[in-house]
């Protein structure tokens, strides 16, 4: 097999300082340490923090002797509210109504904050960030790159999941152990049973020729996502050898793996070893949704009328459209225990060379509390989320802490925010990550609660900018420590989305049924295809992610390819970038859409102008900027006034300030 590119640069880099790649011994990393209660520093500026994470700030910039610029105007402030919490832009109404409420600041801040909170929207929005961590696709991959049929519906749970605030211990167990966690309802039970849909996931060669190999890749993709996810170690990196540069031995990887080894992974694919009739797209592959609390999880026993495999999408001859499958509403795709047995150490990754298996669950990694013991019958599954979502796991909230605070500061406390090994960045404020991790485990979990206290700090009402050309100058251009806001970039799922609510196509519910055909193959029939594409109205993360075949428009703007993960998405700046919003059919049509009602507005220009600005912008133009517009609107040539109109709404969706989030 070959050796993952981690391992290979790790080797470099410590046979570059001198140092035994094979031989490495590590020192226990300082997040592998217990999570300290650090005592809250005294500040010299008494006035300005609004919250003790502020004075942790603070405290920093006045060790450097440094202040923070002062706060966001309000419009400014609810943009980056409305697009960090929903994923789109605040409505006119919305801003008027924040910026001329008279309410003190915490109270007003904090109705805006906890109106968003409560709409379904942010589930939408936090899903997707969840979702790019997971590898989240609706294909395999590889050379038979089969359909997930039924991959929409952990998408689904994760959105519903964020919306209900699912303490974040419980969310982190249903996606490893669902099917073994008690329930008090059917419905519970059913729900906590497709959290565990993230484990099959994984893009595999359902075609490997070595069965062995292919549970063996499973087994490492699946230990990849749960590791790096909840606690932001590469464990797969020992997979082949003790990892290069973490206190992580060979042994330990197997005692985990064995974990995943002892389960049965039911994706609705069977790779060539499992092939019956059906083919490749196999709902005996699926889980069953029970219909009693203590009924058994497993395949179904019994298979619906309906199209629902590769045979009979076959046996449909040749229609002159790709045929859907039918949806089974007990079907979902995830994991239940299979034969419980320890996993043979397999030397230098060799499925066919293996030494004598370590007990499951039987770790020894430096600084990290041991699993609980794995009954003789058990998977260990049920242990391992228990270990993961316990408070003493030193990982766990200080990852996900981390997470959060990326997403709404754009860098992580810890830059790396997949990696907390040796390899990843030390912390810029160790002690803030703490005390955040505290609150977190201490608050019940809650990722709203959280994200709340986030945003109503006097950190997150900080502007962007000092608002003078020497912001480069400063001893701090790089923002470490927080003395302003970070400039971001909206990803293609908010700005998609926002182009579609302004031009009014924007659809907020949920697509019906099964959105992807295909088996695989090759072929009209056989290529695996998304039946929703980049032009219809609904929101983007419903669009199916079919691997090896993402829209062009989300490659071009950074969207993370399906099989990695990834916790911190690139953000480039490229020629098709640019050109999509000057002459792409779907920017010329939003626009024109967008301008058409603009030429409603009125017979008066600067007034048109101005509405144009509130609308698109969230703020009135400057006297200079009325001047610019209306000169351009008078240079056009034409009497269609849409057109002209067209082009100044496509100037403006193109300007900085609304693909950027101050």
């Amino acid at each position: 097999m070959k050796a993952c590119g981690t391992c290979l640069l790790a080797g470099l880099l410590l046979t570059t300082a001198g140092l035994p790649a094979g031989d490495y011994d590590n020192p226990v990393p300082w997040s592998y340490q217990p999570v300290q209660r650090p005592a809250v520093p005294e500040v010299k500026d008494a006035e300005w923090p609004r919250d003790d994470l502020d004075k942790f700030i603070l405290a920093g910039l006045e060790q450097e002797n440094l202040k923070p610029v002062g706060d966001a105007p309000r419009a400014v402030w609810i943009r980056r509210a409305s697009f960090d919490l929903r994923g789109l832009p605040p409505t006119q109404e919305e801003v008027e109504a924040f910026v001329n409420d008279p309410s003190v600041d915490e109270a007003a801040y904090a109705k805006v904050v906890d109106a968003f909170l409560e709409s379904e929207r942010f589930g939408e929005r936090w899903a997707r960030h969840w979702l790019d961590v997971v590898r989240y696709a609706d294909s395999i991959g590889r050379v038979w790159n089969a359909p997930f049929l039924y991959a929409f519906r952990y998408r689904d749970w994760v959105i519903d999941s964020f919306n209900a605030d699912k303490p974040y211990n419980r969310f982190i167990a249903e996606q490893i152990a669902g099917d073994l966690l008690p329930a008090k309802t059917v419905a519970q039970r059913r729900d906590q049973i497709t959290g565990t849909g993230m484990l099959a996931l994984g893009s595999l060669s359902l075609q490997e020729g070595s069965y062995e190999q292919f549970i063996l890749d499973q087994v490492d993709d699946q230990m990849d996502v749960t590791s790096r996810a909840f606690l932001g170690l590469t464990l797969s990196c020992a997979r082949c050898h003790d990892h290069k540069t973490d206190p992580v031995s060979q042994r330990d990887y197997y005692a985990l793996a064995g974990i995943f080894y002892s389960s049965r992974t039911l994706s609705g694919l069977a790779n060539r070893h499992d092939l019956t009739r059906a083919g490749y797209v196999d709902p005996e592959m699926l889980v069953d949704l029970p219909a009693a609390v203590e009924e058994p999880v497993g395949p179904p026993q019994k298979l619906p009328a309906g199209v629902h495999s590769m045979e009979d999408i076959r046996s449909l001859g040749n229609p002159k459209k790709v045929p859907r499958y039918d949806l089974d509403p007990h079907f979902c795709m995830g994991v239940v225990d299979g034969d419980v047995r320890d996993c043979e150490l397999a030397v230098g990754g060799d499925p066919y060379e293996r030494e004598a298996a370590p007990q499951r669950g039987a770790i020894t990694i430096p600084g990290l509390p041991p699993l609980p013991p794995i009954a003789a019958g058990s998977s260990g599954r049920l242990e391992l989320a228990r270990w993961i979502a316990s408070p003493e796991n030193p990982l766990t909230a200080r990852v996900m802490v981390n997470r959060v605070w990326q997403h709404l500061f754009g860098e992580g406390i810890v830059r790396t925010v997949d990696d907390f090994g040796t390899t990843g960045a030390d912390p810029t404020h160790p002690e803030l990550l703490d005390h955040l991790s505290l609150r977190f485990t201490e608050g019940g979990w809650s990722v709203k609660k959280l994200i709340r206290s986030l945003m109503l700090s006097r950190s997150y009402r900080l502007a962007s900018s000092s608002g003078n050309a020497t912001d480069a100058e400063h001893p701090d251009a790089g923002n470490r420590l927080h003395w302003r806001m970070n400039v971001r970039r909206l990803e293609i799922e908010p700005l998609r989305d926002s182009l579609l609510q302004l031009a009014g196509r924007l659809d907020l519910a949920r697509p019906e049924g099964i959105q992807v055909g295909g088996t695989g193959g090759k072929g009209r029939l056989g290529v695996t295809q998304s039946f929703l594409g980049v032009d219809d109205p609904f929101r983007s993360v419903y669009l199916p992610v079919i691997r090896d075949g993402v829209p062009e428009l989300f490659s071009t703007f950074d969207f993370p390819g399906p099989t990695q993960i990834k916790g911190q998405r690139d953000v480039t700046t490229t020629p098709p970038q640019s050109l999509f919003f000057m002459n792409s059919p779907f920017m010329e049509n939003v626009a024109g859409e967008i301008a058409s009602r603009t030429s409603e507005m009125g017979k008066d220009m600067p007034e048109s102008i101005r509405e144009l600005y509130l609308f698109l912008l969230g703020r009135e133009p400057l006297p200079e900027e009325t001047a610019d517009a209306t000169a351009l609107l008078e240079s056009l040539e034409g009497p269609d006034q849409a057109a002209r109109w067209t082009t100044l709404v496509q100037a403006l969706l193109g300007s900085a300030e609304f693909r950027y989030v101050f």
